[in-house]
């Protein structure tokens, strides 16, 4: 039966990407929540009831938040990664098709953000693991 269940988990994680990691990450700490809450109504423990219930409500809502700041369904988070090859975004399902990419060089993007009216920079997970962030203030001090 953990074999079973260990197959069934490991098979259901795997096709996730890891952009949807942390979501999915939440997620499962908010079903051990459920699972300590359900040990608490077994050996009636308020106490542990009543902490599961905690962990898996605080766990649901962190993996609907982080879902809605990515603008996907967790539907989408969780089976999205199903029928594909996994080479590209574009592949996922509701993907907008092929879309075409243009490389600019170091020269052509520094024309690009002199010759823009308005410049959005939006810092995310990227930024920090390229450790970006000097970098980014320079160039926000060159505009």
């Amino acid at each position: 039966n953990t074999a079973l269940w260990g197959f069934l988990g490991v098979n259901m994680v795997l096709p996730i990407g890891g952009a949807d990691m942390p979501v999915v990450v939440s997620l499962l700490n908010a079903f051990s929540g459920l699972a300590t809450s359900a040990a608490g109504f077994m050996l009636s423990n308020d106490l542990l009831t009543i902490s599961g219930a905690l962990i898996a409500s605080s766990g649901t809502l962190l993996s609907d938040i982080m879902c809605r700041g990515i603008n996907r369904s967790m539907g989408n988070v969780l089976l999205g990664g199903f029928g594909t090859d996994g080479s590209s975004a574009a592949a996922a399902p509701g993907a907008r098709g092929r879309q075409d990419v243009s490389e600019v060089s170091a020269m052509g993007f520094v024309g690009m953000l002199f010759g823009a009216k308005k410049v959005v920079i939006v810092p995310g997970y990227g930024l920090a693991v390229a450790r970006c962030q000097q970098k980014l203030a320079e160039i926000v001090a060159m505009l």
